[in-house]
């Protein structure tokens, strides 16, 4: 697969034991305050943050760093239709450290856009289709000055990277919980592939064991 010039893609997670980052309410506590402390330390050493539009709505998170000195980073927004309210964190909390881009098709109409960016947020179209073309979205914002990304998705969002061999890197915290559910969100869901050779590939480079946690880190095999 011929390799795009983009930024280095981080892709964060906990999960269970089963490989659940939510149970089938939704509810997503799996890390505790040193893993979170973790989190927020990998934040400081990136240039951005993404997460999917299922995450705003959901948690209506900051997306912020805590615990670290820190001059912020980009927050990007995935959505496609542009359908995320206005009063959302990401729109209204401190824009001047955590500038905020929200990538969407080149379907939705410059008036809707104007809303967002009268707030102060900065809107990248890319793709026509029904969902924001990734691997063309990735190359404008390395372009833009974005060199490393931590994708903190859920598992469509996570499966769409994964889909393009578009990850480098993994931190993934093992939670010691067993949730099941077959509705309750994997790590990584949408078709997934036929063969495991189709599949990327991960080297194991670093396990941090603590209580009763793990912390896995993957490199994606080149």
């Amino acid at each position: 697969m011929k390799e795009i010039n983009k930024p280095y893609v981080i892709l964060s997670a906990a999960m269970t034991i089963d490989g659940k980052i939510a149970t089938i309410k939704g509810d997503s506590e799996l890390s505790d305050k040193t893993d979170w402390k973790e989190v927020h330390k990998l934040r400081t050493q990136v240039d951005a943050i993404m997460v999917g539009k299922g995450t705003i709505l959901k948690d209506n998170p900051k997306l912020h760093i805590k615990y670290y000195n820190h001059k912020g980073y980009y927050r990007i927004i995935l959505d496609s239709n542009l359908t995320i309210p206005l009063e959302s964190n990401v729109i209204t909390f401190r824009q001047e450290i955590y500038p905020t881009i929200i990538c969407t098709t080149e379907n939705v109409p410059s008036n809707e856009l104007k809303m967002y960016e009268d707030k102060g947020v900065k809107i990248i179209q890319v793709g026509d289709g029904k969902r924001v073309n990734i691997k063309k979205l990735l190359s404008i914002l390395k372009d833009f000055g974005i060199n490393s990304i931590l994708l903190e998705g859920g598992g469509t969002l996570n499966w769409s990277f994964i889909e393009k061999n578009l990850i480098d890197e993994i931190r993934l915290t093992i939670a010691p919980w067993i949730v099941g559910g077959k509705e309750a969100t994997s790590l990584v869901e949408g078709i997934g592939f036929e063969k495991i050779g189709s599949a990327p590939r991960f080297d194991l480079f670093d396990v941090k064991i603590r209580t009763y946690y793990i912390t896995l880190s993957y490199k994606r095999k080149k």
